[in-house]
C-alpha cells in the first residue's frame, strides 16, 4: 500500500464533518462493485501493519447552523490510526483489511461538547477465477453540524453487508449485495433509522469501454418518525471508461414505495446516482456527481426526507500540491406519510469551497487548507464560512 492511499484512507476520518449524518445511514449498501478482477492464484498472503496521525484546526463562524444569536468556534482534532492489511500488494485469494482510529477532538467556546469518537472498520475479500465476494463492517461515531437534522448533534452509525460478483460468461456478469446501516442519535429530541438493501444486479460488456445492465434492488426502511418504507426499484446500471481519462458510472430507474403509515399502494418516483471522473491533462482534472437519497427526518413526526444533490469539482495539479475548486447544491424536500403538527417547508442548500494540498516527505505526509462557504434557505435559513488546515502524517 502507497503512502498516498494509506493517507486517503486514514483522512476519511476527520473529513466527516463535511457530510451530513443523517444522510449516510442511506449509503450503507456500498455500490456494487462492476468490475470483475482477472483470474487470481493463491499467491503469498503478505501482512503489514501501518500507524499515522491526522490533525486539523478549523475556524467556524455559525458552529450549531443556527439564523439568529449565531457562535463561533474553534475546533481542533486529533485523531491517530492503525491500517492492517493481510495483502497490501494485491495478487492473494483471501485478504483482510482493518482499520481503527480514536478521534479527539477539543473546542475553544463549548468545552462541555469536547469528547473522544471512535471509528472502526473491517473487510474480508475473496477472489476467486470467476467468483469474488466481499464482507464488510463499519462503525462510527461523530460530532458535528447536521443540516438535515438542523443543528449540531453527536451519535454513532454502524452498517454491515455482503456482495459478490460472478462472471457467468466472458462478457457477462451477475452481481448480488445485501447490508444494513443503523444511525442513533445521542442528542435529545432525534431519533435514528435502519435501512436494509438488497440488490441483484447483471452486466453484460458491450465493448471494452461499456458495461450496462438491469438491476433489482430492494430497500426497507425503519424508524420511530416515520414507520415502515418499503421500496422496490427497477434500474438500469451503466458504466463507461475510456483508459486513465474518463470515468463515469450511473445508475438510474423507477421506485415503488409504500409507507406503513399510509393507506393505498405504492408510489412512483424516480431514482438514481451519478459520478464522473474526467481527466483533460496530467493538470487538470473535472469531477461530478449526483444522487437521490431518501430518509426518515430526525426530527419531524411522520415526515420523510427526499434529498436530490450535486457536487462540481475542478483540480489543478501543480507537481506535489492542488489546487480544488468545489461547489455543491442540494435540494430536501419534505414528505408527509402520515398526520404531521405543521407544514414543513423544503430546504435548498448551497456550498462552495477552495482547497490547497501538497504532499510531504516523499508522500509520507500531507498538507491541506481549505475555505468553504455554505448557505440554507427554507425551513431553516443560516450561513457559515469554515476555514480550516490540517496534516496527516504516515509513520
Amino acid at each position: 500500500m502507497t503512502a498516498a492511499s494509506l493517507l486517503c484512507l486514514a483522512g476519511a476520518v476527520v473529513s466527516l464533518q463535511a457530510q451530513d449524518f443523517t444522510l449516510r445511514v442511506s449509503d450503507g449498501d456500498r455500490i456494487i462493485d462492476n468490475s470483475m478482477l482477472p483470474s487470481l492464484g493463491l499467491g503469498d498472503v503478505k501482512g503489514g501493519f501501518y500507524l499515522g496521525v491526522d490533525g486539523s484546526l478549523t475556524y467556524d463562524s455559525n458552529f450549531f447552523i443556527t439564523d439568529d444569536y449565531t457562535v463561533a468556534e474553534l475546533t481542533t482534532v486529533v485523531a491517530p490510526w492503525i491500517v492492517y492489511r493481510t495483502d497490501p500488494e494485491g495478487g492473494a485469494r483471501y485478504s483482510i483489511d482493518a482499520r481503527y482510529s480514536p478521534v479527539f477532538r477539543t473546542y475553544l467556546e463549548n468545552s462541555d461538547l469536547t469528547g473522544v469518537d471512535h471509528t472502526g472498520s473491517i473487510s474480508f475479500k475473496f477472489s476467486g477465477a470467476r467468483t469474488e465476494i466481499n464482507l464488510h463492517a463499519d462503525y462510527a461515531e461523530v460530532s458535528m453540524a447536521d443540516r438535515i437534522a438542523a443543528g449540531f448533534i453527536q451519535g454513532s452509525i454502524f452498517s454491515y453487508g455482503i456482495n459478490g460478483a460472478y462472471q457467468l460468461a466472458p462478457r457477462t456478469s451477475l452481481l448480488a449485495s445485501w447490508s444494513a446501516s443503523q444511525s442513533d442519535y445521542d442528542s435529545a429530541g432525534r431519533t435514528g433509522a435502519d435501512v436494509y438493501t438488497s440488490e441483484i444486479a447483471g452486466l453484460w460488456d458491450a465493448t471494452e469501454r461499456l458495461r450496462f445492465g438491469p438491476a433489482l434492488r430492494h430497500t426497507l426502511t425503519e424508524s420511530d418518525t416515520t414507520g415502515e418504507r418499503d421500496a422496490i426499484a427497477l434500474l438500469v446500471k451503466t458504466r463507461y471508461q475510456w483508459g486513465e481519462r474518463l470515468m463515469l458510472a450511473a445508475s438510474g430507474g423507477l421506485e415503488f414505495a409504500k409507507n406503513s403509515r399510509q393507506g393505498g399502494g405504492r408510489e412512483t418516483g424516480l431514482t438514481g446516482a451519478f459520478t464522473a471522473d474526467y481527466k483533460l491533462s496530467d493538470r487538470w482534472t473535472f469531477r461530478s456527481s449526483m444522487r437521490y437519497a431518501t430518509v426518515p427526518s430526525p426530527n419531524d413526526i411522520n415526515l420523510l426526507v427526499n434529498d436530490l444533490s450535486f457536487t462540481l469539482a475542478a483540480i489543478r495539479y501543480f507537481g506535489p500540491s492542488s489546487l480544488e475548486l468545489g461547489l455543491g447544491i442540494g435540494s430536501s424536500e419534505y414528505e408527509a406519510v402520515g398526520v404531521v403538527a405543521a407544514g414543513r417547508r423544503d430546504d435548498d442548500y448551497l456550498s462552495a469551497y477552495l482547497t490547497y494540498r501538497r504532499k510531504l516527505f516523499a508522500d509520507r505526509a500531507s498538507f491541506d487548507a481549505s475555505l468553504r462557504c455554505s448557505t440554507n434557505d427554507g425551513q431553516n435559513e443560516w450561513s457559515q464560512w469554515q476555514l480550516s488546515t490540517g496534516l496527516s502524517v504516515e509513520f
